[in-house]
């Protein structure tokens, strides 16, 4: 079902401020293959590791529940951006049964790290072998209770401390992802479709529902933390009939309405310095972009303020860079969806003087632009040769580049903590799914299955 057959129901204004966001928001999807190829513009070695096989003799689990947390290992060592997984063999079967760690032969064998789990008496323990240093050392002891949807995160966070004794850099194993689910509701209206936000595992496993509108619900976007994984989130649902801004939290309870304007408001997101909030508003008869303070606690504090308008022209897609003092957002000013940069002009300041620098150059059609976390890159969606693709814009550089290929639309990229990760939506099969990519790597992963429409991935 169509975006256009969802908005059956909603007044006249709504829709037709729908319909002139609607090529910034979401664009018709194409069918494809489940793996994207991606176009690495810089690709750092990814540095060759073999995972040991974890051995179910005297775990205290059955083979099923070893093999699982195997898995788990091997989903987050050939995901991280920095490593990659050597196939078995015989000879590294070999050397992983040895007592001792021979560096030479690990180098000879291909391998420059290697890992051996062991799961003994409930207990899982990494033995890390690093080849560069010639150093092995175990990684403290992870207690396991045999409930997997527990130990998971016990798991992804023991991945994430190897990879910071490694590289010096924060894992994205123990996070988690929001994203929208569209599902059949429970009528037997063809046209009863239901959209919530639901949030995973940064692998998909763990899912559960977060909101209960009943409605359309679309744009989840976490409230920033400076450290750690966030539990509040901001989205839109329709669940009075006109888009508004809500704030949920992952850590359970009712949805608070935070805006009380007239008109729709749709696309909100929270500058990292927690003090403001971006969304687009059509109080003026037009999508335009504004701001307004906010804070966790009071929500929504004092009146909105415009900060650009073109006559004629719909606005959308805003995105904070990481310091808060600059914005990127989508604009049709020119003619075509096209994404802009500017400071967060001062209160009051004249729309007239705002010169927005245009970034995307090489195509038409772009849409949701995302700021990386680093400050030094800009991720958005563009029509190239008629299929949607990610592109990245290099801020330092002043250089945009073609990430994605392949026949199957991409929309919606969204970074990772680390700068160097994304999701988007894509089709699989008519049905839209979330893929993970890296930077360092050549091909996107599928994540999400099941029932369902997945769109919207935030992290």
């Amino acid at each position: 079902m169509s975006y256009m057959e969802q908005l059956k129901g909603v007044d006249c204004k709504t829709k037709r401020v729908l319909l002139c966001l609607m090529f910034l928001l979401v664009a018709p999807l194409l069918f494809g293959a489940d793996e994207i190829v991606v176009e690495v513009k810089t690709s750092d070695q990814l540095l060759p590791l073999y995972l040991g096989t974890i051995s179910a003799s005297k775990s205290g689990f059955d083979a099923n529940y070893c093999k699982q947390i195997g898995q788990i290992l091997q989903f987050d060592f050939d995901h991280n951006g920095r490593t990659a997984l050597l196939p078995t063999s015989p000879e590294r079967e070999q050397l992983s049964q040895r007592e001792s760690f021979d560096s030479a032969a690990w180098k000879k064998a291909g391998a420059q790290l290697f890992i051996q789990p062991t799961i003994a008496d409930k207990r899982l323990i990494l033995t890390v072998l690093d080849t560069r240093t010639t150093k092995a050392k175990k990684l403290n002891e992870v207690a396991l209770s045999g409930n997997l949807a527990h130990d998971r995160k016990l798991v992804h966070q023991a991945s994430d401390t190897i990879f910071l004794s490694l590289f010096n850099e924060e894992g994205i194993a123990s996070r988690r992802i929001l994203y929208t689910l569209r599902t059949k509701g429970s009528s037997n209206n063809s046209q009863d479709w239901v959209t919530e936000v639901w949030e995973a595992d940064y692998d998909f496993a763990n899912q559960r529902k977060l909101t209960t509108d009943q409605k359309l619900c679309v744009t989840p976007s976490y409230v920033p933390l400076p450290n750690g994984q966030p539990h509040d989130f901001v989205y839109v649902s329709y669940k009075i009939g006109q888009p508004k801004i809500y704030l949920g939290s992952t850590k359970g309870g009712e949805s608070r309405r935070l805006s009380y304007l007239r008109g729709n408001q749709l696309m909100p997101v929270i500058s990292p310095r927690l003090n403001k909030i971006a969304f687009i508003n059509d109080i003026t008869g037009n999508p335009d972009l504004f701001i307004q303070d906010f804070s966790v606690e009071k929500g929504l504090i004092g009146k909105p303020e415009q900060i650009f308008h073109a006559p004629g022209a719909t606005q959308g897609c805003p995105s904070f860079s990481p310091d808060g003092f600059s914005i990127t957002f989508v604009s049709n000013k020119d003619g075509t969806p096209r994404i802009y940069m500017m400071p967060i002009p001062r209160a009051g300041a004249s729309l007239k003087d705002l010169k927005p620098q245009l970034i995307s150059k090489k195509n038409q059609g772009n849409t949701s632009p995302a700021w990386s976390p680093d400050g030094k890159k800009i991720a958005y969606s563009a029509v190239t040769s008629g299929v949607r693709q990610i592109w990245i814009y290099d801020i330092v550089k002043h250089e945009e580049w073609q990430l994605t290929q392949g026949p199957m639309h991409k929309e919606n990229p969204m970074w990772a903590p680390n700068s160097l990760h994304l999701l988007f939506n894509s089709v699989a099969d008519g049905v839209a799914e979330l893929y993970l990519i890296n930077l360092n790597q050549k091909t996107a992963t599928k994540i999400s299955s099941g029932a369902g429409e997945k769109r919207f991935p935030a992290w």
